[in-house]
């Protein structure tokens, strides 16, 4: 066999392999498990500890992921005026195989996100940015502990990749977007009224003591009519920052409709209802356009209850705390 045929036919072997990547990275839809996915597809393909992503943040920074041996590493940097990543989108570097002497040439400084002083400094960098639809996504970078690593050919398929990577990515947070806008309520950002019934079923079976708590605005419709719908728009989202804030470490909390909300806590009657009363008691902190008095019921889970029947016990005890004002109602047979 030929050197020329010897090459072509490695070439084309690594084609294959290139197309095995982009095939295993199109398979996911979730951008976690597809990052997660290509780091480790990437080091492969290459050959190379450490692989690294940059994703732009909002305030021009860039949220940092790498494999680094087993090791993944996040890290976010703020924006900078250069710097390796700054010179990826702007075309002006893409491999050095020298990278200490290029960044003392230079005058650069880079921040290793993973650091360990059992593992070697990166020598060898290469670095492409991933684009779609017009946009900056991010950079994808492959680097060595040695020194000439890679080769023209290495950076071509980095490229090639960074190509396919950034549709991949833009086609991931499309489909997260779409299952955001179809599991959450747009208002306030709170699980919505479907997800409230699978998510209802499941805790109805799920292990440990768990508490339903139903609650609307008193009065609501007043402040709508009063102070217009904007300022109306403005409490509920007070209010779903409220509960959001109280699930944030156990529970999950929905928007119903209209002025209508539910929380799914672990725990008992009890303790929900003083999670509630703190919670509830932190509106009064919030800058709204009206100070909403929220009427809240709580029922505990019972064994082989439909969720229709526990959501219809919670709503008895809702209907009674409005019309005692009494803000929160747990029934004798849920809990003091």
């Amino acid at each position: 066999m030929t050197t020329e045929h010897a090459d072509a036919q490695r070439q084309i072997a690594r084609y294959r392999s290139l197309v095995q990547v982009i095939a295993a990275l199109s398979r996911h839809v979730r951008t976690e498990e597809l990052l997660l996915t290509m780091h480790h597809e990437v080091q492969a393909l290459f050959a190379s500890p450490i692989t690294l992503l940059a994703r732009r943040t909002p305030e021009g920074g860039w949220a940092v992921q790498t494999l680094e041996g087993d090791v993944i590493a996040e890290q976010w940097l703020g924006p900078r005026r250069d710097g390796l990543l700054e010179r990826v989108v702007t075309d002006r570097v893409r491999l050095e195989n020298d990278l200490p002497a290029y960044l003392d040439r230079e005058g650069l400084t880079v921040v290793r996100v993973h650091y360990r002083p059992d593992l070697p400094h990166t020598m060898s960098w290469m670095g492409v940015p991933l684009r779609a639809g017009g946009e900056t996504l991010g950079v994808l970078s492959v680097q060595s502990y040695d020194l000439d690593a890679f080769t023209p050919e290495d950076l071509e398929f980095l490229e090639l990749l960074g190509v396919q990577l950034g549709i991949v990515m833009e086609n991931a947070a499309l489909h997260e977007q779409l299952e955001r806008e179809a599991n959450t309520d747009p208002l306030t950002g709170l699980f919505n009224r479907r997800q409230f019934a699978l998510r209802g079923e499941a805790a109805g079976h799920a292990a440990g003591e768990w508490t339903l708590a139903v609650m609307d605005v008193q009065k609501f419709k007043r402040i709508n009519d009063e102070l217009g719908h904007a300022a109306g728009d403005v409490v509920l989202r007070g209010i779903g920052e409220a509960l959001l804030d109280l699930t944030a470490t156990r529970g999950e909390a929905f928007r119903l409709g209209g002025d209508e909300f539910a929380l799914l806590l672990p725990c008992t009657p009890e303790r929900a209802a003083a999670l509630l009363r703190a919670g509830l008691d932190g509106l009064a902190g919030r800058a709204l356009p009206a100070s909403p008095f929220v009427n809240v019921g709580l029922a505990a889970r019972r064994a082989g209850e439909p969720l229709t029947e526990w959501v219809r016990r919670a709503d008895r005890h809702m209907y009674a705390a409005k019309r005692t004002r009494a803000h929160l109602i747990v029934s004798p047979e849920d809990g003091a």
